[in-house]
């Protein structure tokens, strides 16, 4: 795992599960190319685990398939030193069901006034990290759902309405 400097946090965090549906999307090497990603290490770890754990043999179409692809595409820009992807270290570090979500959490409440956005696929875990941000003072954060990678892909003219919004209806 590539860590870069423990201060190197990039505006946007993202989770285990948020990463693993864009990186499942034809326009995850856009992603990759043009915007710049924070994840922790406990959603670091998911991934590896997702990887190495759900079989690459699986039916296309299946989740464990969806998963497994998914992960080791996420992987691949954290590991790589010529992207703008980081990732740091969540401390006290969660273990369990959603401890990619709650390392996220916990990431934004240390330090709430780094991040713009974090993306979560869950609505309660964005429910949760929309109340860290609207508690805190001089900051405008928000949590928001995977898709809105495609529109700040849009928002860098590197994605059209048209695909950005088939990809969205999938």
């Amino acid at each position: 795992m590539k860590m870069v400097d423990d201060d190197v946090r990039h505006p946007v965090i993202v989770d285990t599960d948020a990463v693993i549906a864009v990186a499942n999307t034809s326009l995850w090497p856009r992603i990759i190319d043009n915007l710049q990603l924070t994840t922790t290490n406990v959603c670091y770890h998911e991934l590896k685990r997702h990887a190495r754990e759900m079989s690459e043999y699986a039916p296309e179409g299946t989740r464990e398939r969806w998963v497994h692809d998914g992960s080791k595409k996420a992987l691949e820009p954290f590991d790589d030193e010529d992207t703008s992807f980081t990732t740091v270290p969540c401390v006290p570090r969660p273990h369990g069901e959603d401890a990619g979500e709650k390392s996220v959490k916990t990431e934004i409440e240390q330090n709430t006034e780094l991040y713009r956005f974090a993306i979560l696929m869950d609505k309660h875990g964005r429910r949760a990290i929309n109340r860290v941000f609207s508690d805190a003072e001089e900051t405008t954060g928000k949590a928001v759902a995977p898709t809105f990678l495609l529109y700040l892909l849009l928002d860098e003219g590197e994605c059209t309405v048209a695909i950005c919004s088939s990809l969205v209806t999938e």
